[in-house]
C-alpha cells in the first residue's frame, strides 16, 4: 500500500495511513467546516467563495490526473460534494481516496471495470453502463458538482423532489427554456443586485 500511496502522501491530501491485519485506513487533515454538501444552499457561501472552491477542486483533479508529482496518475472515482472538505478560510480539499485507482505515470489510464463504483447521481453514465473508466469519468462527476454549486442543491435533494438526478434535471430545465430556475435563487438575486 505504501508504494501506491507514496505520491498522495507527498501531497497535502493524506496525512498518514495504516495497513495492518487487512485494515486499511487513510488519515486526513481535520478541516473545521466539514464537507461542501452542508453549504450548498447557504447564502454565506458567496459566488466568489463558490468559484474559489471550484478552482481548488479543479486544481486538485489536474494534479491527480496529470501525474501526482510526475510519479503516478490517480482516478478518484467518487468526486462529490461530500468528499470536498473545507478549511476555515473556505479553501477546498478533495478527500476520500478509498475508491481511487492509482497507476504508474507511463501506464494506460483507461480501465474496464466489472462493477462500476462511485455514488449514484455522480457516476459517469458511460462508466456505469459499459464499465469503461477513464480520467474523464472524474471530470463528469466534477461537472455534477459544478452544477450543484450553481443550483445550491445536491443531486440527492433534486432526486427526492424531482424524481431524477441533477443531470436529467438540468437537461429538462434547458429543454423547457427555464434556464434561470437552475441557478440558486438567493445567490441569483444577490448577484443581480450587485451589478
Amino acid at each position: 500500500m505504501e508504494m501506491e500511496l507514496k505520491p498522495l502522501l507527498q501531497s497535502d491530501w493524506i496525512q498518514g495511513y495504516c495497513d495492518e491485519n487487512d485494515e486499511k485506513v487513510l488519515i486526513y487533515e481535520y478541516l473545521s467546516k466539514g464537507s461542501l454538501d452542508r453549504y450548498l444552499n447557504d447564502t454565506s457561501l458567496t459566488w466568489v467563495k463558490r468559484l474559489n472552491i471550484c478552482i481548488d477542486v479543479a486544481r486538485a483533479l489536474d494534479f491527480l490526473h496529470g501525474g501526482v508529482g510526475k510519479q503516478a496518475k490517480v482516478i478518484h472515482r467518487d468526486i462529490k460534494t461530500e468528499n470536498i472538505l473545507l478549511k476555515n478560510d473556505w479553501k477546498a480539499k478533495l478527500a476520500d481516496f478509498g475508491l481511487s485507482l492509482i497507476c504508474s505515470i507511463n501506464q494506460e489510464t483507461d480501465y474496464i471495470i466489472d462493477h462500476a463504483c462511485g455514488t449514484r447521481g455522480y457516476v459517469d453514465p458511460l462508466y456505469r453502463q459499459s464499465g469503461f473508466l477513464t480520467i474523464e469519468s472524474d471530470i463528469y462527476s466534477f461537472g455534477v458538482v459544478l452544477f450543484e454549486i450553481l443550483c445550491g442543491r445536491s443531486t440527492f435533494a433534486i432526486h427526492k423532489h424531482e424524481g431524477h438526478y441533477l443531470p436529467d434535471f438540468i437537461k429538462n430545465k434547458f429543454e423547457e427554456g427555464k434556464h434561470a430556475e437552475v441557478v440558486l435563487n438567493k445567490s441569483r438575486n444577490k448577484s443581480c443586485r450587485n451589478r
